[in-house]
């Protein structure tokens, strides 16, 4: 279920970034090419991107892209980790991601975003399937891959990919979800749990896994890279929400996009999910505890 370089499909907010970035050009670029396209390519795939801004950024810190390097995003989507980066530091950055639409659609953002990269930043975007990568052996000094290999049906074929595109001394910072370091308070609703238990079984059937962040450094070392690091990076906040917020929109906008995938596997009827998003969509305003985590795996090639 769902697609590579997908954000997650329940929604986050995160740590406030650095006040010194000038992140407000990015996110803008992003919702004024959405005002222009209310039907994006991806879906609901842009609206995550800007929803989530500023969890992604709190990443930022953690990532010691060298200046002046060669930078694979592996399952770029829109590209935002890639443009921020490119902003932050000298980088000849390459998006690359199976989705030609949401490719062409980056580009045209990157394009608009020229003066506000690095000036001695280039990015570029390539379609290409992530299990295999067009490009030559030893491209790159640099991968970031995130939230991209839960996705994957293969994830330890990619893992060789990558190994193969990285140079020798290469590093790849790969973050993704484990669904096990994560509790509510109070717990959803029966119709949400019951929505979002059905969305990660799609997302099973199709060969995803949300509990992959503990299974990263097994696939990475098993694949020919060396573990350098790991870290849990994880937060807590006390969340509010109401029918009209726009974290709530892009729930149920999420899983009414996957309403024909669910019902066709029969993980739930045809009146239940109409019935349980209905519910989702109309619950009054609440306040909820919630922790999540997310596992980075920093691994270099040999």
């Amino acid at each position: 279920m769902g697609r590579a370089g997908g954000e997650d499909p329940r929604g986050a907010s995160g740590p406030v970034p650095d006040p010194g970035e000038d992140w407000a050009v990015l996110d803008r670029a992003y919702a004024e090419y959405l005002d222009g396209n209310p039907d994006p390519p991806g879906g609901s795939l842009l609206a995550q991107t800007i929803l989530t801004g500023r969890q992604r950024r709190a990443l930022l810190p953690h990532l010691e892209a060298a200046r002046g390097v060669d930078l694979i995003d592996a399952g770029t989507g829109f590209a935002p980790l890639l443009l921020e980066l490119a902003h932050r530091d000298e980088v000849r950055a390459v998006g690359v991601d199976g989705d030609g639409r949401v490719l062409a659609a980056a580009a045209s953002i990157a394009g608009r975003l020229s003066d506000w990269l690095h000036p001695r930043s280039s990015a570029r975007f390539v379609q290409g399937d992530l299990l295999s990568l067009p490009f030559a052996d030893a491209s790159f000094d640099v991968a970031t891959v995130r939230l991209v290999v839960q996705h994957l049906a293969e994830p330890q074929r990619f893992v060789g990919e990558l190994l193969r595109v990285l140079r020798p001394g290469a590093s790849a910072f790969v973050v993704d979800v484990d669904d096990g370091l994560g509790l509510t308070y109070p717990p959803p609703s029966p119709e949400r749990a019951a929505l979002e238990e059905a969305f990660d079984a799609c997302q099973a059937a199709a060969g995803g896994d949300r509990l992959v962040g503990r299974k990263l450094s097994t696939y990475f070392s098993s694949g020919g890279f060396e573990v350098a690091g790991i870290e849990l990076l994880a937060e807590a906040r006390h969340v509010v929400t109401a029918p009209a917020d726009a974290s709530r929109l892009l729930v149920t906008s999420r899983l009414a996009a996957a309403r024909e995938e669910i019902v066709r596997r029969g993980l739930l009827a045809e009146e239940e999910f109409d019935r349980c998003l209905a519910a989702v969509a109309n619950e009054p305003a609440s306040a909820r505890f919630r922790v999540e985590g997310l596992i980075l795996l920093t691994a270099r090639r040999p």
